[in-house]
């Protein structure tokens, strides 16, 4: 396997800092702009809250303009219409896959105008980006809440990088943005939430630190596990030298926190992309999780396999397939190319 080229999609060099802002120019920090706020409302009608009937919109609702897109396509066409109609903060109710999807759909669909800015009704099953960035709640009280927040000017407002994901070689895939990818170990931990857990009702947090644990006890415990293998991957960042051989987990967020106090990320760099390589087998696992959950590295994990840092870009080659938060996408053939070159605004009463 041979490292990817570190230019970007487009052929620019990387940049520190999350690039360039993308929220709307007439938005302070916590003040509606004149007239007041536009806001419209995404619901994902295939998310965990409205699956289980834990979402009602009251009449405040219907006078706001919404949409409930099932498909991709219905997405973009929703958030199209949403930007001909002056919209500037965009209430988007479901989980992270919701969110990421509307950050994929986001920049087409709004075209040259300035891009809305994005307040969370969380409603899926882990919520990641939500104890990141604040949420309203749920349906009706949730709403009621954002409404009576933008009302009054009281809104807590947090410009954040997106992480942007393109596959090289992939023909007509468009980029992904979100907030979390993982590869490795964090591939296999998705599928043993969605197989084991996600389905007899263990959601959010529980579930992530259940798949973790179950995850780090298979390679922990079982020397024989193919987990412990890893899978072959060249990993540059920004230009440096690339790391080869087999990688047992891969992760990388722009967000400056996750959850359940884990932050396995340290080390310096330029850029806005935190990022954890660790080698594979993975040494001392035991010691090195307990370590990256207090956020302190000891000194022995980099010369153990475990290296972390900031970059502008991360490229990435690999034939396993990715996490972009929640989903399991497929690789290019080319692998993947990270960045985060621009910068949304999120709000939360």
């Amino acid at each position: 396997m041979s490292p990817l080229d570190l230019g970007s999609a487009d052929g620019r060099s990387p940049e520190a800092g999350g690039g360039a802002d993308c929220v709307p120019r007439s938005a302070g920090a916590g003040h509606p702009p004149p007239g007041g706020r536009r806001i419209g409302l995404i619901s994902n009608p295939l998310s965990r809250a409205f699956r289980e009937g834990r979402i009602r919109l009251g009449p405040q609702a219907r006078t706001l303009p919404r949409a409930e897109p099932g498909t991709p396509a219905e997405l973009r066409a929703a958030l199209a219409d949403f930007a001909a109609r002056g919209v500037d903060l965009l209430a988007v109710q479901g989980g992270d896959g919701t969110l990421r999807e509307v950050l994929t759909a986001l920049p087409a669909a709004f075209g040259s105008r300035p891009r809305p800015e994005i307040a969370l009704l969380a409603a899926g099953k882990t919520n990641l980006a939500a104890r990141a960035v604040g949420t309203a709640g749920i349906g009706d009280a949730g709403l009621t809440r954002l409404l009576e927040a933008a009302r009054h000017g009281a809104l807590r407002r947090r410009v954040l990088p997106v992480l942007e994901v393109t596959r090289p070689g992939l023909a007509g895939a468009a980029p992904l943005r979100g907030l979390l990818f993982g590869a490795g170990a964090f591939t296999e931990a998705k599928r043993l939430a969605d197989a084991r857990l996600h389905g007899r009702g263990v959601h959010d947090r529980l579930a992530v630190g259940l798949a973790l644990a179950g995850v780090a006890l298979r390679a922990g415990l079982d020397r024989a596990d193919p987990l412990r293998r890893g899978a072959p991957m060249v990993v540059a960042a920004d230009g440096g030298p690339p790391a080869e051989g087999r990688r047992f987990l891969l992760l990388a967020t722009p967000l400056d926190r996750l959850m359940l106090g884990l932050w396995p990320f340290w080390g310096e760099g330029p850029g806005p992309l935190h990022w954890l390589d660790v080698a594979a087998p993975p040494r001392r696992l035991g010691r090195a999780l307990l370590a990256a959950w207090r956020g302190r590295p000891a000194p022995w994990m980099p010369a153990s396999g475990y290296r972390s840092g900031h970059a502008a870009q991360l490229a990435i080659r690999l034939e396993v397939p990715f996490v972009l938060d929640g989903e399991v996408f497929e690789p290019g053939p080319d692998g993947v190319l990270l960045s985060a070159p621009c910068r949304m605004g999120f709000v939360a009463p």
